[in-house]
């Protein structure tokens, strides 16, 4: 038996696993440990187990996603995206829809601590719905404009999927995290506008809130100081090549770790619980990555995404054909599963067929996330629905859904601009230093 055709029943064996409910882990590790052994025997193949997850809890790369996560905690459990969003409310709660505006700029900057497009929905779920509905906002326009700006978490840097695909794809993840933040602020621009348009078509889905102060605006901008202080160091680290983006990640801790303190916002009971959270996810995604591991060297041995990657170069089809096409795989996955399984699931395999087709692979780790996050504003799973409609359970799903559809429609439009102007995302990224 050629290792093409081992490779293609591993595969398959991976996808009958998933399909019966098996957890990823256990159906990536499984299958690929299968599939090593069927190509090089049992004995190679358990003395390669024996060694790899060793070599991969070493892995000095890996420690980049629990320390944002970490940040991520404290931000939250600090009250610090709760002082974003009244300071957000102030500036922007007058304007048609503009409780729905505040939200999509809210989630801009707490996704600039957090990097995960569910939890982000999760949090302002709780944050921001409890206001709109004080304020007789229709639940279609509320909760699909907090559902819409889930995304905006894995555009604006640091992202959880970003950090998959650059360590999965051998891209620079400082570059990656360049290239999210001027389609991150095109997003909030158009959502927006969005919610706008909307407002000024349907007026009662959106009564207008009292306008503030200028007074009490500018003494509501002490609410985002922390933010600011926090992707000045970090982001500001990594552009200036003064910092690796691990490195970025522990200098944000401690700056959030200094601010919460100084604030009085979090003792050390609160600090510990923030760091088992982590902890606790981050054993998770390290499983997933040891299994993703054995799964892609047994890719790597049996030769299938070297094989896909030259029938689809030698294929008649258009570049930007089959670019698209692997683009709609995406959007389809990300309709089932949450962006990390996914970017774990094909990166391996499908950036080296993007490659040989001539694609910049920076672009295109920003059309991935951005791809799979509007995946996840889609039915039948849809996880940002989910997360939404769990914190919000008087409202119907189907209300839900019914209203993030203008907002899954404005990101659409978004991705699409990205693709025809790729230097929407790969401007920054030419500007880095070292």
């Amino acid at each position: 038996m050629s290792n093409l055709v081992i490779g293609f029943i591993g595969v398959g064996i991976m996808l009958v696993l998933l399909f019966m409910g098996m957890s990823l882990s256990f159906s990536f590790a499984l299958s690929g440990l299968i599939g090593i052994i069927m190509i090089v025997g049992f004995d190679k193949g358990m003395a390669y187990l024996l060694t790899m997850p060793v070599t991969k809890a070493a892995s000095y790369t890996f420690i980049v996603m629990p320390l944002f996560t970490l940040l991520g905690n404290i931000a939250f459990d600090g009250g610090l995206t709760t002082d974003a969003y009244n300071s957000a409310r102030k500036w922007f709660g007058h304007a048609p829809g503009g409780l729905a505006i505040t939200t999509s700029v809210a989630c801009g900057l707490f996704g600039a601590v957090c990097g995960s497009g569910s939890i982000t929905a999760l949090m302002f779920t709780k944050i921001a719905w409890p206001e709109m509905k004080e304020n007789n906002y229709d639940p279609g326009l509320g909760l699909g404009a907090i559902a819409g700006s889930g995304p905006l978490a894995i555009l604006i840097p640091p992202s959880i999927p970003l950090i998959m695909y650059g360590m999965l794809s051998g891209t620079s993840v400082a570059k990656l995290f360049m290239a999210g933040w001027v389609p991150g602020f095109l997003v909030i621009v158009a959502l927006s506008a969005c919610t706008i348009i909307q407002v000024l078509i349907h007026p009662e889905k959106a009564p207008r809130v009292p306008k503030s102060t200028f007074k009490e605006k500018v003494k509501s901008l002490k609410g985002i100081w922390a933010f600011l202080v926090l992707i000045i160091v970090m982001m500001g680290g990594i552009w200036g090549g003064v910092c690796t983006v691990n490195e970025a990640a522990g200098f944000g801790i401690i700056c959030a770790l200094i601010i919460v303190a100084v604030m009085r916002r979090m003792n050390f009971k609160q600090f510990m619980n923030c760091f088992k959270n982590t902890c606790a996810g981050g054993c998770s995604i390290f499983f997933m990555f040891v299994a993703i591991e054995i799964f892609n060297v047994f890719m790597t041995w049996s030769g299938l995404p070297k094989a896909l990657a030259t029938v689809v170069s030698n294929a008649t089809l258009s570049p930007h054909v089959i670019c698209w096409l692997i683009i709609l795989v995406y959007l389809v996955l990300g309709c089932f599963l949450d962006s990390p399984p996914v970017m774990l699931l094909t990166t391996s395999i499908l950036t080296p067929i993007v490659a040989q087709l001539g694609f910049d692979l920076v672009w295109f780790g920003i059309i991935v996330a951005f791809t799979v996050a509007i995946g996840a504003l889609t039915p039948p799973v849809g996880i940002n629905l989910f997360m939404v409609s769990s914190q919000a359970p008087e409202v119907p799903t189907k209300t839900i859904i019914k209203g993030t559809l203008p907002y899954l429609a404005t990101l659409i439009l978004v991705m699409i601009l990205i693709y025809i102007f790729p230097s929407i995302a790969t401007w920054l990224p030419n500007l880095m230093r070292g």
